[in-house]
């Protein structure tokens, strides 16, 4: 599954000086508690990725690729065609 990078959430907070959650949703508009579940989470949404491709993060860094775990139950993937 797809995860927003800490990394490049936090480079992006470092850049702009943001220190907390409440900067980030005074420069955003996008509300404390979507950032907080955003980096407690990591699961990426329409309203914070803009919000992060606004303040200039790396459209090829914003986003990793994690395994799902085999603890976590079995997984239902769709077959798409080549």
């Amino acid at each position: 599954m797809f995860l927003l990078s800490l990394d490049e959430m936090e480079r992006v907070k470092r850049v702009h000086a943001l220190r907390s959650f409440v900067a980030m949703e005074e420069r955003t508009h996008v509300s404390e508690r979507t950032w907080r579940t955003a980096f407690k989470s990591r699961r990426p949404t329409p309203q914070v990725l803009d919000a992060l491709g606004a303040l200039g993060a790396r459209s090829s860094k914003i986003l990793i690729w994690d395994e799902p775990s085999s603890l976590t139950g079995p997984t239902l993937r769709q077959q798409v065609p080549a």
